[in-house]
Formats: C-alpha cells, sequence, structure tokens
C-alpha cells in the first residue's frame, strides 16, 4: 500500500508538470496565430495601395529618386501601422529577389516607416532565421520567424508576399512585433503553473506521509503483541481491519497464535496424563517388586517343607496374579503415553510449520519496507536536482539584471533616442528580480519538501527495524517449538522401553506361572522346581527394578515437560 502511494504522489508531479508545459505552448500558439492575424489584416490594407507598390519597386530597381508621392503614401501607410499598443515596433516591404554578399543572402528595403532609420535601396543581410522565413513566404505566401535578439530587445517578424491583380509576387511586407512583453507574460504563466503545481506536490507528500503512517500502525502492534506470545501468552490476537500485505500478516499470526494455544493446552493436559499414568507405573512397579519379594521367600520355605512350599506356592500364585494384573495395567498406560506422546509430536510439528510461515511473512514485510525507503530517497534525489535547476534560474536572473544596468546606462547616453530603450531595460531589471525572488521561493518550497521527505525515510526506517525485531521474536519461537518436539521424542523413546520392559516382564510371569503348576503337580521335585523359581525370581527382580527406573525417569521427564510448557497462557 505505501509504494502504491508513493507511486501515485509521482503520478501526480508528472501530470502537473505536463500539464504546465502544454498550457505553456498553448498561450505559445495563440501569440503566434495572432501575430499572422494582425498581419494578415495590416498586408490586406497595404494592398489597397499595391500600385504604389510597385512603382516603388520599379523606382528602387532603376535607382530613380525616392521623394516621389507613391514612397510618401506608403511611408505613411506603414508609420501609421506601427504601435506600441499592438506590440509593432516596425513596418517595411522588401524586394523579392535575393543576392549575394560575402557569402550572405541579402534583400533591398523598398520602404520603411522612417527613412532616417533604413531608406530605400538599402541591402538589407538575411540571417538565417530570416532567409528561412523569406523563403517560406515565397512558396506559401506568409510566414512567422522564430524569436531572435538584437541591440533593441527580442522580437518576432511575420512576413507576408504582396501580389497583384495577376497574383505576381511584387513584394514582401515584414512587421517586426516585440517579444520582451509575450515572454514576460509566458514566464508569469509558467511560474505561477509551477507555484500551484509546487502546493500540489507538498500537500500530496503530506497526504501521503499520513498515508504511511496511518498503513504502518498495525505493524507496531504486530510487534507488540508478537512479544507478548513470545513471552508465552497466547491468549493475544491482532483485530484484521483490511486485507492488505500487513492485514494478511495479521490473519496470519492470529491463527498461529490459534493453532499455538491449541497445541499448548494439548501438550498441558498430556504432560498431566503422562504425569498420572508414570505415579500409576511407579506403584505397580513397587508392588511387582514387593511381590517379588515375597515369592523369593516362599520359594525358601519350600525347601524346608514341603507343606510350607505348597502353600508358598498358592501365595506365589496369587501375588503373579496381581503381578499380571500390574503388567497388564502398565502396558495399557504404555500404549496411551505412547499415543499421546505422538498426538503432541504431530501438534508440535505443525505449530513449527504455521511459525515458518508467519516468519516469511513478516521477512516480506520488511522487504516491502526496504523498498519504500528507496522510493522515498529517490524522491529525496529528485528534489535536490530541481534545488539546482533553481540556482540556474536565479544565476540567470542576476545576469539578466546586470544586462538590463548595462542597458540602461547606454540608453541615458543616448538621450532622447534611448529614452524608450531605458524604460524597457528597467521593465526588464523588475522582471530579473521577480524571477530570481520566486526562483528562491520555490527553492525554499523544496528545501520543506526535502525536510518532510527525511521525516517520511526516518519513519520507514523504524517500521523497517521494528518488523525485523519481529522476525527475530517468531525465530525465537520456532526455537522453543523445536525444543518442544524433542523433548516429545525424548518421552516417547522411554515409554517405548516401559513397553518393552513390560514385555519381558510378562514373559517371566508366564515362566513362574509354569513353574508354579510343575512344582504343584510333582512335589518330588520340589527341590528342582523351587530352584528354577528362584532363578526366575531373581530375573523377575531385575527387571522390575529396570521398570522401577524407566519409571522414576519417565517421571522426571514428564515434569520437565510440564515445566517448559507451563509458562504458555492458553
Amino acid at each position: 500500500m505505501a509504494l502504491s502511494t508513493l507511486l501515485l504522489a509521482v503520478l501526480f508531479v508528472v501530470v502537473i508538470s505536463a500539464q504546465t508545459w502544454i498550457s505553456y505552448n498553448e498561450q505559445k500558439s495563440l501569440f503566434q496565430e495572432r501575430f499572422e492575424g494582425l498581419g494578415s489584416v495590416l498586408e490586406s490594407q497595404l494592398d489597397t495601395n499595391i500600385s504604389q507598390v510597385k512603382q516603388i519597386a520599379k523606382a528602387v530597381a532603376n535607382h530613380e529618386p525616392t521623394d516621389t508621392e507613391p514612397f510618401q503614401v506608403i511611408r505613411s501607410q506603414l508609420k501609421a501601422m506601427v504601435s506600441k499598443d499592438q506590440g509593432i515596433g516596425n513596418a517595411y516591404i522588401l524586394t523579392t529577389e535575393k543576392m549575394e554578399r560575402n557569402g550572405n543572402r541579402a534583400v533591398m528595403n523598398l520602404q520603411g516607416p522612417d527613412d532616417q532609420m533604413l531608406q530605400p535601396g538599402t541591402e538589407y543581410v538575411m540571417p538565417a532565421y530570416f532567409e528561412h522565413a523569406f523563403d517560406q513566404t515565397i512558396k506559401e505566401g506568409s510566414a512567422v520567424t522564430v524569436p531572435y535578439d538584437d541591440e533593441l530587445g527580442t522580437w518576432v517578424t511575420y512576413l507576408s508576399a504582396v501580389t497583384d491583380e495577376q497574383g505576381n509576387i511584387v513584394s514582401v511586407f515584414g512587421i517586426d512585433f516585440d517579444y520582451d512583453g509575450i515572454q514576460t507574460r509566458l514566464s508569469e504563466i509558467l511560474w505561477t503553473s509551477l507555484a500551484g503545481g509546487a502546493v500540489f506536490l507538498v500537500a500530496a507528500i503530506i497526504i501521503v506521509s499520513v498515508a504511511v503512517r496511518y498503513a504502518l500502525k498495525p505493524l507496531r502492534r504486530l510487534a507488540e503483541v508478537s512479544q507478548l506470545a513470545a513471552e508465552g501468552d497466547l491468549t493475544v490476537s491482532i483485530p484484521v481491519k483490511s486485507r492488505n500485505e500487513i492485514g494478511q500478516a495479521a490473519d496470519a499470526f492470529n491463527s498461529m497464535v490459534s493453532s499455538l494455544r491449541e497445541l499448548a493446552g494439548n501438550v498441558q493436559h498430556t504432560s498431566r496424563e503422562v504425569t498420572d499414568e508414570a505415579k500409576l507405573m511407579q506403584e505397580s512397579a513397587q508392588q511387582t517388586a514387593q511381590a517379588t519379594n515375597e515369592i523369593t521367600e516362599a520359594i525358601s520355605q519350600v525347601a524346608a517343607d514341603s507343606e510350607t512350599q505348597l502353600h508358598s506356592s498358592t501365595e506365589c500364585q496369587r501375588a503373579m496374579s496381581e503381578m499380571a494384573v500390574g503388567i497388564q495395567r502398565i502396558a495399557e498406560s504404555s500404549s496411551v503415553v505412547s499415543d499421546l506422546a505422538a498426538n503432541t509430536t504431530e501438534r508440535a510439528v505443525e505449530g513449527e510449520s504455521v511459525m515458518k510461515k508467519s516468519l516469511e511473512q513478516m521477512q516480506t514485510i520488511e522487504n516491502n519496507l526496504s523498498d519504500s525507503v528507496g522510493t522515498m530517497r529517490e524522491l529525496e534525489e529528485l528534489s535536490r536536482q530541481i534545488g539546482g535547476i533553481l540556482a540556474l534560474i536565479a544565476d540567470v536572473a542576476n545576469q539578466t539584471n546586470l544586462l538590463a544596468l548595462n542597458a540602461s546606462i547606454e540608453a541615458a547616453r543616448a538621450g532622447e533616442h534611448g529614452r524608450g530603450f531605458a524604460v524597457v531595460a528597467q521593465q526588464i531589471r523588475k522582471l530579473a528580480e521577480q524571477s530570481k525572488n520566486s526562483s528562491e521561493q520555490v527553492k525554499e518550497i523544496l528545501e520543506g519538501i526535502g525536510d518532510r521527505t527525511n521525516e517520511a525515510v526516518a519513519s520507514l526506517q523504524r517500521s523497517s527495524d521494528e518488523a525485523r525485531m519481529g522476525t527475530q521474536i517468531a525465530l525465537q519461537a520456532g526455537d522453543s517449538f523445536r525444543a518442544i518436539v524433542q523433548a516429545i521424542r525424548e518421552v516417547s523413546a522411554q515409554v517405548q522401553e516401559v513397553s518393552a520392559a513390560s514385555e519381558q516382564m510378562s514373559a517371566g510371569s508366564e515362566e513362574i506361572a509354569a513353574s508354579l503348576e510343575e512344582l504343584e503337580r510333582i512335589t518330588t521335585s520340589s527341590a528342582m522346581q523351587t530352584q528354577r523359581v528362584a532363578a526366575s525370581s531373581e530375573e523377575q527382580l531385575a527387571s522390575m527394578e529396570e521398570i522401577a527406573s524407566s519409571s522414576e525417569q519417565l517421571l522426571t521427564m514428564a515434569r520437565n515437560l510440564s515445566q517448559i510448557i507451563s509458562k504458555f497462557r492458553v
């Protein structure tokens, strides 16, 4: 979710920049259309005096005098076209034929608004941009040059072909538009759009920061609850309010805690049952050992007195019955304990698998946070680059200010003729100062953006550290479950040993019972039978000691298991 929000903020920046550029170009196109429309209207006015234009062209070509009536009429008409309000600084007509002058192309001036500036018949060497527009005018009828600079300012020239009634091109009509004011208006439009875009960008970054902080709030809660679960509190849970990556992690954590709670409950219940069965097994072993001692004493009495031997045989038979019952109980208890140990092992393995899935989810969250930190740092680098561009703009404004100051000085030297140029230079200085102030304001805004970006990076880094701590806690919980699985497997092994010992004891009891029956049937061989019974009793006594030892170990292991599982609250 954080990555998607950052991408959306970047998209806002791109869209704002594109809209600003499109608006700038549209305004520029509107001004060019205005040049063409106004030039077309003025050219149509000149068509009303096409005969005078033809006479002027003929007179200049033949080097005739230029103070005749046709020159005066066209000069007055061109002078009337010059207007500061319309931004027209000059109007003139040129010949249609180009001449070679020192490797350059030139045309001849037919008439302008003032003979003192450019007299009829004066050659004009065309720059490349002017020659390109001149050739286009001859081919297509009209053209507009690109903006260009000279000692008087920045200009755009509109050229139009002047034709007679037969459609022949008589001359080329030209109008020089003052482009300084237009550039000023375009700059104002551009900076206004950039300022609005910067404000929108700041608002977008603030909204993104708040959204990221809100999105990471459940992650901190997840880390806190994970710590409680690692300490043994399995009653905790996290409310799932969304289905994003963090919501899925919270859901997986709740499932894990639920499985662990069920597993811990089963282990506690099994541990209590194992403890109870171990106590019963120990009591049965003690009873069986006592019965074995009685059998041994009875066999000793058989050697001295046959009646006592017979009586002892009866007692031995009764003791063997009790021992058989005890052995049966031991076998049943061992089977129950074995089944419980196997079930507990399966539950512990399932818990370990759930823990692994939770660990993988935590690692995925940590990777996503690292990607978010990288994206915020890229945004910070872009802000630095914009700051560099603004510094360049401020430098250009300073240089423009110096040039305007020099122009004012030169205008002052020119006296009355340079008064209008001094006013233009003063306006340029004002515009340069405004551009410098605007660039400094935008730079301050970008510095604020950089500070907010650093704060967002720090916040994301802290969240990444918390996610890493959650991963470590999950690893610790996994180690605890592996220890539980190992302990349960050891208990299962001990139970199997007890079961094997019970089978051996059962076989010994069967041999003793057979011996006692033989003792009752054959009185004469009582001595031999007594020795065999004594030997069997010794073996049985040894088996019972092993059973008692195994029972003691099983009881100890069950108590250790109870201590391990007691730290979990369910």
